[in-house]
């Protein structure tokens, strides 16, 4: 009995040794995993092992990223891990919010002041180089749109301010306000994403209409797109938050007939020709954002023949502009789209060869307080 008794005492403890040596055993058995789908990340390969790595600790820092990546079962783990999180209270553990109606929001971000300032100084300085008429917009975070489904304890959004910092700050560079255009958009539609940061397309819609009245110019109405939905859309925050039974979102794209010509440049890659401004490829991925544009590119030149003499405007801007160019491409024969992250050319010297009669800055308000890349502006 005595003997029964002490086993039943180290049972747990062997279970648990078992269960670290099946994995530890399933770990280097098991093919590595490049990528993961879900966390839209490359995962950590296996370390070289080096005397130096050793003395100065990076093989061991190393070494337990890459266990960390490519533990078996690591998309099961990550998920209890964040609903344990949300269960016992601390909600953004992954500084992402589980709110109501299935909204996965990103914490505020913390106000950098001084990135913010410079961004605008150089904007302005840049556009008063130019000599042609600049604007700004500031997509709002979905935080302060979407208030309403925030959970009770939650941090301070800084859009206000910093809108108010923007408008006292800018100089050559005209401000254009959407802040109350998308809040009472939300009557009439979704402005933006369950499970990514950006607007969906009707949002974009609204800020493309914003724009076009500020320029005192016309645009389409709602009624002239052909819109299509696409459901299973799982998108940037989903993919951060570990909440993997969340509903995904419906991506709708807003087609008005136009044929332009798309031509995608990175770096010295040869260009991508294309005859439409949206990639039916990405439809078929969990995120499905890339459809707009295909993604990211240092430098995306959209040609519309049928908008003959209305005029090129250049957009300095982040991945918010994706969807919004494709409504800005009825109304102009040129749109020359600029990501500061990964254009490294004389975007001076670029102008001086396609002259624009206006620029664009577009970003999301976050990205302006930590963003650093109008640094390249030149």
């Amino acid at each position: 009995m005595e003997k029964l008794k002490q086993c039943y005492k180290i049972l747990p403890m062997l279970v648990f040794l078992v269960f670290l040596g099946g994995m530890a055993v399933l770990l280097f058995a098991l093919p590595d995993k490049d990528y993961s789908p879900n966390e839209k990340r490359y995962l950590a390969s296996a370390p070289e092992v080096t005397v130096e790595g050793i003395l100065s600790g990076k093989t061991q820092e190393d070494l337990e990223k890459y266990t960390a990546d490519q533990i078996p079962g690591r998309d099961f783990y990550v998920g209890v891990n964040a609903y344990w999180n949300l269960a016992t209270g601390r909600n953004a553990a992954q500084d992402i919010y589980y709110c109501d109606g299935g909204y996965l929001i990103n914490a505020p971000k913390a106000m950098n002041e001084t990135v913010f300032t410079n961004n605008l100084t150089k904007f302005d300085q840049f556009a008063a180089q130019l000599g042609v008429p600049a604007d700004l917009i500031m997509v709002p975070s979905t935080g302060y749109l979407m208030e309403e489904v925030l959970p009770t304890f939650h941090g301070a959004y800084d859009d206000d301010q910093l809108y108010d910092l923007a408008s006292q700050q800018l100089q050559t560079v005209r401000l254009i306000d959407v802040r109350e255009d998308l809040k009472e958009g939300k009557e009439n539609g979704q402005i933006c994403y369950r499970t990514d940061h950006h607007l969906t397309s009707y949002g974009n819609y609204l800020l493309y209409r914003s724009y076009q009245i500020a320029q005192g110019a016309p645009y389409l109405s709602r009624d002239a797109y052909e819109v299509a939905s696409y459901d299973g859309f799982y998108g940037t925050t989903w993919s951060g938050s570990g909440y993997w039974g969340v509903a995904p979102d419906r991506l709708e794209v807003w087609d008005s007939g136009i044929q332009p010509t798309v031509t995608l440049i990175d770096g010295g890659m040869e260009p991508q020709v294309s005859d439409s401004l949206f990639f039916p490829s990405h439809l078929e991925e969990m995120d499905k954002y890339p459809v707009f544009l295909d993604g990211n590119h240092s430098l995306v030149t959209i040609h519309n023949p049928a908008a003959a003499g209305s005029g090129s405007v250049l957009v300095i801007r982040d991945s918010y502009a994706h969807c919004f160019s494709t409504f800005l491409a009825a109304n102009y024969e040129n749109v020359y789209l600029v990501d500061l992250r990964y254009y490294r050319q004389s975007l001076s010297q670029f102008v001086a060869e396609h002259p624009v009669d206006k620029v664009l800055y577009l970003y999301g308000v976050d990205n302006l307080v930590s963003d650093t890349n109008s640094a390249w502006l030149q």
